[in-house]
């Protein structure tokens, strides 16, 4: 647990800039130190309609699942936006991976916000930091999803970037 401890108070406040076409991103290095130690994490992504969007929260619960301890569950909350055209099958995605979170010791659960007023994008967590997100997660440019020899599918280090940024702030 000092480990942890060290990890969080080396945190800071922070704004970080992608470039276009920049590689070398992945959401362990870029999220896993922030989200270490959370018991508690609420996504708010308008935009987790498409099949690759949801890759890519799939992949945040992977780094969720990296920097947790294997004991402890960790709650992950998303509020997003149903598909007005593919709302079943955007349902099933979510729910599949509630399915593989409870063997991992994640509880995941989702809401869709009927307001029709959600823009923006961040990550809040029970420990008081709030990452906002200029695209949400969708931040890979396209690759083929589907070459299990490609590493630009496996390694998200390899794919290359659109523009985007993120914002790290202590919240009280």
């Amino acid at each position: 647990m000092a480990k942890q401890l060290s990890a969080q108070s080396d945190l800071k406040e922070q704004h970080v800039v992608f470039q276009e076409n920049q590689r070398g991103v992945n959401f362990d290095k870029l999220f896993g130190p922030y989200l270490a130690g959370a018991k508690r994490i609420v996504i708010t992504d308008p935009y987790l309609r498409m099949f690759h969007q949801q890759r890519n929260l799939m992949e945040l619960l992977e780094t969720v699942s990296k920097v947790s301890r294997p004991e402890e569950e960790v709650a992950v909350h998303v509020v997003t936006v149903e598909d007005e055209f593919n709302g079943d099958k955007q349902t099933e995605n979510f729910q599949k991976m509630a399915d593989a979170c409870t063997s991992i010791g994640i509880q995941f659960s989702w809401a869709y916000d009927k307001t029709g007023t959600k823009h923006d994008r961040d990550i809040m967590t029970d420990h008081c930091w709030k990452i906002v997100l200029s695209r949400g997660l969708d931040v890979f440019q396209r690759f083929e999803l589907n070459d299990a020899f490609s590493f630009t599918n496996r390694m998200q280090q390899h794919r290359q970037c659109k523009e985007f940024n993120v914002t790290f702030i202590k919240v009280a």
